[in-house]
């Protein structure tokens, strides 16, 4: 078993596509036999599963629930990351040891993962140990015990998730730049702090699964699965329909952080307000990140001589840096600007000079050849995506949870391609006029505040 952490600070948004159209949920079956088969259904114990049939002697699936650290509140504010680190304990009806004693001998690996708005539980195993598997990590799911010595246990654990955060520049501005524009709800890190660390009760956990668990805010997804088989196991959860709360709206803020480390190297991210996953702007966004510059395309290369943004840094420092177009898209809200990584004495330069590139987009766009580098791109990416099962389980149980259906790649290929340059042109204006946040860690001596670089 393990527990890992969703996410990188340059990941684009090529990899969370939705669209407001998606399907509404029912069973759709594609094609006949020996061919993969999707279907969707809603259970009578209101859980949504989804399958995809492949027909493959492995078989994935996730349960993925609407409890992630924008859920929390300040009495409970980081308990996400201690119910990621609880996965594998014990539940009302087996141990942790008899949790981890099933999963090994089925030959499975069992994650669990968190992000700021779901949980996830992912089993992967042979098709033929699926029902022992997921047969344990539902307990796991539905019938959690909460043992104040297992609590007490996993506190190191957690700490030690803090350490390795503490090494992980990137990872650490990512985190401050989201409390930055949204201080709350989308602001909430993944981690818990070190003041909750320890802190956290068997009954505070008990209300928040009660709370979040709810068969309303779950989704089942698996891939090489028999979709009536994967009904069948769903069907014997036990949670309850609903628990009528309503979730707080994200409300896009903007600020600065600043945290200095003993570190010659500085990482530092700027944003403006991004679109939010249901949007029609999400698209041309994706287009516009991909022409400023997402990472190279070519091992052990740079994306220097091609992206806009390599460009405009490597004319303002000959000193080494990375820069990359940020994006964070989520069900009601979302961030897109840059960061970039350099020594203490070239972060300035850098800085300014990627601000200054965004800054002449609002004068004079996109071209149309950058345009159509840009839609293969990302076309090339969404069918790249399509082939890895992890990505695919999570853009499933995404969609069914925030859009209600499952979007078509066909769809969206489409879509891509029906973008226009206007279209790019018009959203990238809005995003780059919008209100600033920034986050920045290290040696913070020559780094610019926020008002600097807009002079």
């Amino acid at each position: 078993m393990a527990s890992r952490v969703c996410r990188s600070l340059i990941h684009p948004v090529r990899g969370r596509l939705l669209t407001s159209q998606a399907a509404a949920v029912h069973d759709v079956d594609t094609s006949s036999s020996l061919q993969p088969v999707t279907k969707v259904s809603k259970l009578g114990n209101g859980i949504t599963v989804a399958s995809l049939e492949t027909y493959s002697p492995i078989s994935h699936v996730s349960i993925v629930v609407k409890a992630g650290s924008r859920y929390e509140s300040g009495d409970n504010l980081g308990i996400s990351h201690l119910l990621r680190n609880m996965a594998g304990m014990g539940t009302k009806e087996t141990t942790a040891f008899g949790l981890t004693r099933t999963v090994q001998q089925s030959g499975a690996n069992y994650t669990c993962s968190t992000s700021r708005e779901f949980i996830t539980y992912q089993i992967d195993c042979l098709r033929d140990e699926l029902d022992n598997v997921i047969g344990m990590v539902k307990n796991a799911v539905t019938m959690p015990a909460f043992k104040p010595w297992e609590i007490k246990e996993t506190a190191a654990s957690m700490t030690l998730d803090k350490a390795i955060l503490k090494t992980q520049l990137p990872l650490q501005v990512f985190e401050l730049l989201h409390y930055a524009a949204f201080r709350n709800t989308l602001g909430n890190s993944i981690y818990a702090s070190d003041s909750m660390i320890g802190k956290f009760s068997s009954e505070l956990l008990h209300q928040y699964v009660a709370d979040h668990y709810t068969a309303d805010r779950m989704a089942v997804v698996g891939i090489g699965v028999d979709h009536e088989h994967l009904q069948y196991l769903v069907g014997q959860f036990q949670c309850s329909p609903s628990s009528g709360i309503s979730d707080a709206k994200a409300k896009y803020c903007g600020g600065e952080i600043r945290v200095e480390a003993k570190n010659d190297m500085v990482t530092a991210a700027v944003a403006t307000e991004g679109p939010c996953l249901p949007s029609k702007d999400l698209l041309p966004a994706c287009i516009m990140q991909m022409i400023m510059g997402t990472g190279p395309f070519v091992k052990y290369s740079t994306n220097n001589k091609i992206s806009r943004l390599g460009k405009a840094a490597g004319s303002a420092t000959s000193a080494p840096f990375g820069i990359s177009c940020i994006s964070s898209a989520y069900s009601d809200g979302g961030i897109f600007g840059f960061a970039a990584t350099a020594d203490k004495a070239d972060i300035g330069k850098v800085l300014k000079a990627a601000f200054g590139e965004f800054a002449s987009i609002t004068k004079s766009g996109f071209s149309e050849e950058e345009i159509s580098r840009a839609k293969n791109q990302l076309k090339a990416a969404v069918l790249m995506n399509a082939e890895d099962s992890n990505l695919v389980l999570k853009e499933m149980a995404e969609q069914l949870l925030i859009a209600g259906g499952l979007a078509d790649i066909t769809d969206i290929l489409a879509q891509i391609d029906a973008v226009t340059i206007s279209d790019v042109n018009t959203v990238s204006k809005k995003i780059i006029n919008g209100k600033p946040s920034m986050a920045a860690v290290g040696n913070l001596s020559q780094t610019p505040y926020l008002d600097e670089l807009y002079k």
